[in-house]
Formats: C-alpha cells, structure tokens, sequence
C-alpha cells in the first residue's frame, strides 16, 4: 500500500510539473508587459486575440534589418517633405520673379522663396545620400544572412507573436483597437515589437529590397507602399 501510495504521488507530483504556462498565454504576458510602458490608459487594457508562430533566421525577421529598413522608410517620409517645399517655393519664385516692374517687395519675396529652394534642395540631396547608404547596409546584412551564415537561415530562432487590444485613447472617453507583432526569444523575452500596420510595410519593403539591384529600381517597385 505504501509504495502504491508513493506511485500515485510521485504521478501527481509530475502532472503538477506539466501544466506549466500555454505559449499562448507566456505571449499574452509579454505583450501585457510591454503595452504597461505604452498606452494612456493600462488599466482599461484588454486583450482580444494572440497569435504565436515559430520564427526562423531571415531577412523579414532579423531585428537589424528591421530597424535599418524603418529607418530608411522616414528618410523617405523626409524626402518626400523637401520635395513638397522645394515645388512651392519654386513656385512662389514663379509668382514672384523679377521683371522691369518689380516693386523691392515682390524682390524680396523671391529672394525669400528662392533661399528656401534652396536650402530645402541641400536637405533633399542629402537625404538621398542617406537613403542610398541605408540601402547599401540592408543589402549587406542580407548579403550576410544569404552568404556568410548559411547554415542558420531557416533556423529556429524564437517566436513571432501577433497580439490585438484594446484599451482607452489619452482622455479615457473612446476604446482604441490595437495590433501589434513581437519577436521574442524562446522564452518569449520581447527582443523587438512594432505596430502591425508598421511591420508590414516593412515586411513588404524588405521584400521589394531584396529583390532590388539599386534604389532606383526599389523605388519603382514600392511607390504604392512608401507614398
């Protein structure tokens, strides 16, 4: 009887050991952790859905390339600004150009719209520059990925984790919905996390990149995801 008794414990004991936490809710808790630092209002947080995938060594997945690629889409979102400031001021230098009539006012006025071209013509080069140096790095550390590490490129290397909320905006009057994925280790550490609406233009950029020879021939493919 006593050793029937200490099986039937020692069986016990292991069913306490297996009925450890579900990926599913370790994932919830990170995510719960990591929104404690991000919304107005946490305590009206509540989660909807949570999604975990196995992620694997690739350029879509590797926190480098991520950031070096969101980096690169605000020089773009810069670009685009001093593109709009340089066609107006152009065109304020339309307006305002010199002629045999001109009043010292109307000088004055293109004089002003002229420095403004040009100063936002500097800017606009520039950042090209910029744009051109992120895409060389991107392309290195896919080249790196692809070349120089192939032999943990499909590697198991954590989990991807979707997590969808929603919790009060910053007056605490509307619920907002938000969509967020994850990288985290094995033991679902969050190494990185982005908005889902962010992450998939990324995802969709690096694609485009990938596949690209230069910046010019990235731009025509992804005018429809960068404007």
């Amino acid at each position: 009887m006593k050793t029937k008794s200490l099986i039937i414990t020692f069986v016990a004991f292991i069913g306490l050991c297996s009925c450890g936490k579900s990926k599913e809710e370790k994932a919830q808790e990170m995510a719960a952790n990591y929104l404690k630092g991000v919304l107005y209002h946490f305590d009206s947080y509540e989660q909807l859905q949570t999604k975990v995938d196995s992620s694997f060594v690739a350029l879509s997945t590797d926190k480098e390339a991520i950031e070096l690629t969101l980096d690169m889409l605000k020089l773009f979102n810069s670009a685009q600004e001093y593109a709009d400031k340089v066609e107006r001021a152009e065109s304020s230098m339309e307006i305002w150009s010199p002629n045999g009539y001109s009043s010292a006012y109307s000088k004055g006025e293109y004089r002003r719209a002229k420095e403004e071209r040009d100063n936002n013509q500097q800017r606009l080069d520039k950042t090209k520059d910029r744009i051109q140096n992120q895409f060389s790095k991107i392309k290195s550390r896919q080249s790196y990925l692809e070349a120089e590490a192939p032999l943990k490129m499909g590697d198991f290397d954590g989990w991807k984790v979707y997590h969808k909320f929603k919790s009060l905006n910053g007056t605490g009057t509307v619920d907002l919905f938000g969509e967020y994925v994850f990288f985290c280790d094995e033991d679902f550490n969050e190494r990185s996390a982005y908005s889902k609406e962010d992450y998939d233009v990324i995802a969709k950029i690096m694609t485009i990149i990938s596949s690209s020879d230069d910046v010019s021939e990235m731009i025509e493919k992804a005018q429809d995801e960068i404007y």
